[in-house]
């Protein structure tokens, strides 16, 4: 018997699994049967399908159960130990939604199988209930089951439950009357059925070319599945599995016009095309040994609208892969696609006007460290969160502002816009927090039917000094370096919220903040009413450590729960104390700029020959160069550095506007690869003491620190 990496073992226990579900199938006539195992998924237990057999007429199972849920047969027969029965009118009553996954009215019957699982049998075209003897033959089959499970289990077979069940049709003398074409084909009627239920809920293409790739290999029992999608004059790759590396290389970025691939004939000639075993264009196309007597079937993709928009290529060692590869696939991947894509470049639409409507840079003022962190609701609406912090003309105070516009649609981003260049406007005056948030209140009153929420902190960075006002907003979390949180409920006035009463006036309160204070804004996205500020904001410090502003964000983000329909806007400040003796210094560079690598270098030796910290100078303008050269080349975006020397080190960080994480490239270089592409990070993660990077508003941040004193050997 094979070892737990042995894929032999795991074979034979899934032909156990076959063989007990069709022994149900016959003893009770079934329409289905489905032998689950136990699969752990914090928090709670689940019972995945790994194995069903299935007639013709057969009703397919619900393929994950929660091991608590009372409504399913399946999951009380594992509780109890006992059979257990459930109709089709009661678990709908619970689960409506999967009506659409159990068409027909069935009873489901379940048995125990020994601790490792359950067998269910299902008979379709009404209620009805077992038997004795059904009773009897079916806990004779699950305890026989369990029995030799757990013979395997003691030889270190696993019980983890596949991906995607296994499923096989009932024996023919099941389906007396059907044919035999649609015995054979009723695994595979399956899982087009399921695909076609999961499809509906993706968002994704990649996704949903994932989901075709696991059902339908697993249903025509394929060696290897590629799938593309077309971007523009060429394909890309949008799911595989099973292929080689040589033939993925030439899939990807094929250009259209000029191949002569399979793929390419396929879209040209908008039909089905097969290929034999050993044929010169299919060779060397599956990723396991040397052989090529492996037959293909390659499809186009069509969109509903009858665009061509993919491929879908099979390759099996089953000959008669041509015959069963089935037509519908294509319509249902490729509305799948041409939906995905849409619903993509509409949700990429929504998140870049939102994005825009944010500032591009936080302004770095000496004194004060800031960071934001922007998290849209994930579909294709607009939301009104929104953030800034801007620097008063004396260049010693800033005003932080957050807020949300009521609402998640067009309307509600314009008037965030609005409102926050307003505000801008009036803080750039020099106006107090209180008279801030009335002129603003008046403005949305006579321009919009919306309110909106927002709370205003302006800061004194030579006194520590902050005034505070709200508006139907949660105040900021204040939290000196000694751990304690400053206490809203003092004074602290929550006005009424923008754009109700016009005449509406904000009264201001006044902290003083110590150095090293904390300071956070945030809309409901990341704390809701309901919960208690200082014990999030606690949690948050305990797992990331309160030095670092940028994890901190990062972790706070994170920790956000049931709120990700709402979006999520939060400004996180850091009051270094008075700006008097600060070193900082600031650098701009443009995307076009072809000589922008060399001015950051040159810019951070003469900051650091300044500071008289040329020992770490080398170092420095090494590192600097990588990361500006990497945010040029990948972000294609402006690029905005800022260093700051402290007395225990010096920190840099670089600021573009693309949202996507830097992550260091450690795979194997391959042929045609450039020697240095994307290699910048591996610099960075040796030489620098600390460094991390984040998605920060309209962009991200990349930050590292190198210690002003050499360490010790």
């Amino acid at each position: 018997m094979g070892s737990l990496e042995t894929p032999m073992g795991v074979d034979a226990r899934d032909r156990l699994l076959a063989t007990a579900a069709q022994d149900v199938v016959h003893a009770l006539r079934a329409s289905a049967a489905t032998v689950y195992l136990v699969r752990p998924e914090p928090p709670k237990l689940m019972l995945i399908a790994a194995a069903v057999v299935v007639s013709p007429l057969g009703v397919g199972p619900i393929e994950h159960i929660p091991a608590d849920d009372p409504v399913y047969a399946t999951a009380a027969a594992y509780r109890s130990g006992d059979t257990a029965t459930a109709h089709s009118i009661d678990f709908l009553g619970e689960h409506p939604e999967e009506a659409i996954s159990m068409p027909f009215p069935f009873t489901a019957f379940s048995a125990p199988v020994g601790g490792v699982g359950v067998m269910t049998a299902f008979w379709i075209n009404g209620p009805r209930e077992p038997t004795a003897e059904e009773r009897r033959q079916l806990a004779e089959v699950s305890g026989s089951l369990g029995r030799e499970l757990e013979q395997l289990a003691a030889q270190r077979v696993p019980m983890t439950p596949p991906a995607v069940p296994r499923v096989h049709a009932a024996e023919s003398g099941l389906a007396e009357g059907q044919g035999a074409a649609a015995v054979d084909n009723a695994p595979l009627v399956y899982h087009l059925h399921r695909l076609a239920v999961q499809l509906n809920h993706v968002s994704d293409g990649r996704e949903a070319a994932a989901l075709a790739c696991a059902r339908v290999m697993s249903a025509v029992d394929a060696d290897a599945m590629a799938v593309t999608q077309v971007k523009g004059d060429r394909l890309v790759i949008a799911a595989a599995e099973g292929c080689s590396h040589l033939f993925l290389r030439e899939l990807e970025g094929q250009l259209l016009i000029s191949a002569s691939t399979p793929e390419a004939r396929a879209m040209a000639h908008r039909r089905q095309l097969t290929y034999a075993p050993g044929a010169a264009l299919t060779r060397g196309r599956v990723g396991t040994g040397d052989r090529d007597d492996y037959a293909w079937v390659v499809l186009p993709l069509l969109g509903g609208s009858g665009v061509v928009v993919g491929t879908c290529s099979i390759g099996s060692e089953q000959p008669g892969i041509s015959k069963t590869a089935p037509s519908a696939l294509a319509t249902l991947l490729g509305q799948a696609l041409e939906r995905t894509a849409a619903d993509g470049a509409r949700h990429a639409l929504a998140q870049q006007l939102q994005r825009t409507l944010l500032p591009r840079v936080l302004p770095q003022c000496a004194g004060i460290r800031s960071t934001s962190r922007y998290v849209p609701t994930g579909g294709i609406d607009l939301g009104g969160d929104w953030y800034d912090l801007v620097t008063l003309p004396d260049q010693h105070s800033v005003t932080a502002l957050v807020g949300d516009v009521q609402g998640h649609d067009i309307q509600a981003a314009v008037v965030m816009g609005q409102l926050r260049a307003a505000m801008r406007a009036y803080a750039t005056e020099g106006h107090h927090p209180g008279t801030i948030l009335g002129r603003i209140n008046r403005f949305l009153w006579e321009s919009s039917h919306l309110m909106c929420t927002c709370a205003c902190i302006q800061i004194d960075l030579d006194t520590g000094v902050a005034q505070l006002a709200t508006a139907g907003h949660q105040p900021p979390i204040i939290r000196n370096p000694a751990g304690c949180y400053w206490n809203s409920n003092c004074g602290l006035d929550i006005g009424v919220p923008l754009g109700v009463d016009p005449d509406s006036s904000y009264m201001v309160t006044e902290a003083i903040l110590e150095p090293g204070t904390l300071l956070a804004l945030h809309t409901d996205g990341v704390i809701s009413q309901e919960e208690t500020q200082s014990d999030i904001m606690e949690a948050a410090i305990k797992s990331s450590g309160a030095d670092e502003l940028e994890t901190l964000a990062d972790e706070l983000i994170r920790r956000r729960s049931n709120r990700m329909t709402d979006d999520a806007a939060l400004l996180l400040l850091q009051f270094e104390g008075p700006p008097a003796h600060a070193r900082i210094r600031q650098l701009e560079i443009t995307q076009n700029d072809l000589r922008g690598a060399h001015r950051a270098r040159s810019a951070v030796h003469g900051w650091l020959h300044e500071w008289e910290m040329d020992h770490v100078a080398e170092k420095m303008e090494l590192l600097v160069s990588e990361m500006v050269t990497n945010a040029l080349i990948h972000a294609a975006t402006d690029v905005h550095v800022c260093v700051r020397g402290y007395s225990d080190c010096v920190r840099v960080e670089v600021r573009d506007s693309d949202v996507h994480p830097a992550r260091p490239d450690t795979s194997p270089l391959q042929d045609g690869d450039p020697a240095e592409s994307g290699r910048g990070l591996l610099i960075v993660d040796a030489l620098a003491d600390r460094w991390g990077n984040s998605p920060s508003g309209r962009g991200k941040t990349v930050w590292f620190e190198v210690a002003a004193e050499p360490s010790c050997p």
